[in-house]
Parts: structure tokens; C-alpha cells; sequence
């Protein structure tokens, strides 16, 4: 089980042009493939329309097995994010050299795109870093942001799907949500573009993706509604179709803007992420003694700062080596997220001193410490355990919710 195919979509010129303006990627939904998804019933594919229509730009439209949403809440076979990771490597592979991408994600294909980029904000290979980098937009077509209140309609959907997926998937609102969350901040922090459409008309007697669970809520982004069903939105029967007269528009002025934005190198990422992390948070200015106080861990407040200072002399020995600030901030970076994402969501819950001890050391310090092993850094436990301690200072992560 894999993304089945990742195709160009030939228009003025039959091969990729390595100086394309931009890459657009189309991500198809739960019901069709890579070409039937996009293609109306009078055999137009829009797709080629902007390849033909935008000369200065590449069109790919990427395939996979539709059966994946069945298993995303389960567990067994391809998840969501084995999809996202999948996609991630047949876009790094295109031919280079780099290039802007925008992606136009119909139904759940624009749940891939979000974990695609998730995966590549959080990534430690330098190749997945860059193709987050270079993404410059997002275009969802009736995708569904939400679990619950969209579980039921796409029962009616696929027939061959059962009440138990529809369940499952119900019950997986919380993922959703927490994906949600994270692209909101992450689009809004990166300044991408983010559009998005729904459908007015029903499919099989619902509506199955409406004007609320359609919003992505990404600041500037108000959802436009569409004279269509669920299926019909993804499939324009002429260049006069509202969606279609959007899209260009909107694809002008990205590349309009692009004109006057070259591709950021992965240095000024790096470069960017380490003046954040040795810097104070806005949001939250105490100390780390007041910060482990107000957590019931006041009797470790003297080992932790002397943690604290021994990560910051490490850093200031190394501001000069480009290097070791590359190495310092891909572990910080790592803390940060793995903190954030296993052991705040403990916190949250109530867990015990004792239970969220044992998730920070299994989910946080081990697998930034065997992470920087296998990256050939010369990195300590100790290191790792300073690091911490260093974050928790400069109020990135905390222990009290």
C-alpha cells in the first residue's frame, strides 16, 4: 500500500520546466483518483487548464488507495500520517531544483496535506524541512476540519464503508482537532496562503462538508461557498466555473508575490528557530524557579537551574560554529515539539508527578538523545537533560497547565 502514482500533468510543455514559477500539487478525497476525482462528466480534466493557462507553472496530480480513511483511526494499515509521509518523498523526489508548491486537496485528501506538512515542520531531515519551507499555499476543497459532526455524512457517501469506520472516525475528533490547532498556528506563523470552498447542494440527501466544518481558521480565510455537491465541487465543467475563475485569481496573485519572494534557505530557518528558542516567550515571562514552584516541583528548583546554566554556557561556547548551533537547534527544536505534544496533553489530564516524569523520559530526553546519536552529533544525556531544563526557563514548555 503506497501513493499509487504522482503524475505530471503535461500542458504547454510536455516535461517539468526546472524554472517553474511554481509546483501545484492536486491531492484527491475518499471517493475517486488522481485523474477521475478532477474530471467532469463531459471528459473536462481542470487540471490541465492551468497547465495550459499558466505556462510558468507545473501541474502534478498524486494517487493512492481512497481505502486509507478506513484505517486512520484504527491503527491498522496506512495511517494518515504514513500517507502524509509517503506523499512528502514522492514531492522531495520531483526533479529539482527547488520550487514554490501549492497544494489543491479535495474532501480528506486536504487532512493528508495538513499531516504532510506537520510531518515536515517537525522533521529532523533537512530535505523534509525544506519542502516545508517552500510550500505556499493551500487550497481545500470541501475538507472537513472536524470529526464529529462530519462522521455520519460520509457514511452516506461510500456505501461500502461500515458503522464501525463511521464510529471510529467519529471518535477521532480529538486527532482532528489537534491537527486543526496546529495548522492554524503554523499557516498563520508562516504567512502561507490558505484558501477554502464548501458545497451548498447535498450529496445522497446530505451535506456532507457545510460552511462551519469547511473553516480551516486560518486568519484571512473565510470559506466560499459553491454551487455544488460534495463530488460535483472537484469536477469544473468549464473555465467559467465559479471555482475556476476564483482559483486563477488567486493564483495570480500568488505569483505575483513570488516574483519579489525568493525560496528561504534552510539556514535562515535555523537561524530563525535558534533566536526564538534562546529567547524569553512573549506569553510567559517567570522564572524557572516560580514556573517548577507553581508545578509542586519546588525541591528540583536548584538542580534545575544549575541545568539551566550549564545548557547556556554550552551555548555561548559555540555561537561562533555553525555547526553546533545547527546541532543545539535541531535539539531544542525536538525537545520543544515531543514536550508539546506527548507531555503537555499529560499535564492537561491530571497526570501524576510520577507519570509525567516517566512520559518525558520516554517520549522527550530518550528520542532526542537517539536521535542525535544516529545524526552522528556529539550530544550527552546530560546535554539532552541541560536542554530541558534550558527551554523550561526561557518558558517554551512548562510542567503546570
Amino acid at each position: 500500500m503506497s501513493i499509487s502514482c504522482f503524475e505530471f500533468i503535461a500542458g504547454a510543455t510536455a516535461e517539468p520546466i526546472g524554472d517553474a514559477a511554481l509546483d501545484i500539487v492536486f491531492i484527491h478525497g475518499l471517493t475517486g483518483d488522481h485523474l477521475e476525482t478532477w474530471t467532469h462528466d463531459n471528459g473536462q480534466f481542470w487540471p490541465k487548464w492551468l497547465a495550459d493557462d499558466f505556462p510558468n507553472i507545473n501541474v502534478y496530480s498524486a494517487g493512492y488507495e481512497s481505502s486509507v480513511f478506513g484505517h486512520i483511526i484504527k491503527g491498522d494499515g496506512a495511517s494518515l500520517a504514513d500517507r502524509a509521509t509517503m506523499l512528502i518523498e514522492q514531492v522531495i523526489s520531483r526533479k529539482p531544483p527547488r520550487r514554490k508548491v501549492l497544494f489543491i486537496a479535495h474532501s480528506l485528501g486536504g487532512l493528508i496535506v495538513k499531516q504532510l506538512l506537520r510531518r515536515c515542520s517537525d522533521a529532523t531531515s533537512g530535505r523534509r524541512k525544506v519542502l516545508g519551507l517552500d510550500v505556499i499555499g493551500v487550497i481545500f476543497l470541501g475538507t472537513p476540519h472536524v470529526g464529529t459532526s462530519f462522521a455520519k455524512s460520509f457514511s452516506s457517501v461510500i456505501s461500502t464503508w461500515t458503522s464501525q469506520n463511521v464510529k471510529e472516525l467519529s471518535h477521532g475528533a480529538d486527532a482532528l482537532l489537534d491537527l486543526g490547532q496546529w495548522f492554524s498556528g503554523w499557516a498563520a506563523e508562516r504567512a502561507i496562503r490558505v484558501e477554502a470552498y464548501y458545497e451548498v447542494e447535498k450529496y445522497k440527501s446530505v451535506l456532507v462538508v457545510d460552511q462551519v466544518t469547511a473553516n480551516p481558521h486560518v486568519p484571512g480565510c473565510d470559506p466560499i461557498a459553491l454551487p455544488a455537491n460534495h463530488v460535483e465541487l472537484a469536477k469544473l465543467e468549464s473555465k467559467e466555473a465559479p471555482l475556476y475563475v476564483s482559483l486563477t485569481s488567486v493564483l495570480h496573485d500568488i505569483l505575483g508575490g513570488l516574483a519579489q519572494a525568493p525560496l528561504e534557505s534552510l539556514e535562515d530557518l535555523i537561524d530563525g528557530e535558534y533566536k526564538i528558542l534562546t529567547a524569553h516567550a512573549d506569553d510567559d515571562r517567570r522564572s524557572l524557579a516560580d514556573k517548577l514552584t507553581a508545578a509542586g516541583r519546588a525541591h528540583s528548583i536548584s538542580r534545575a537551574e544549575r541545568q539551566k546554566e550549564r545548557f547556556s554556557k554550552v551555548l555561548q561556547r559555540n555561537i561562533a560554529q555553525p555547526s553546533a548551533v545547527k546541532r543545539n537547534t535541531r535539539l531544542m527544536s525536538s525537545i520543544e515539539t515531543r514536550f508539546h505534544r506527548y507531555v503537555t496533553p499529560a499535564i492537561v489530564s491530571g497526570r501524576s508527578n510520577a507519570e509525567i516524569e516517566a512520559i518525558i523520559q520516554e517520549q522527550v530526553l530518550d528520542p532526542a538523545l537517539s536521535r542525535c546519536v544516529q545524526e552522528g552529533d556529539e550530544v550527552t544525556a546530560g546535554t539532552v537533560d541541560s536542554a530541558l531544563y534550558y527551554l523550561a526557563g526561557n518558558c517554551h514548555i512548562g510542567w503546570d497547565a
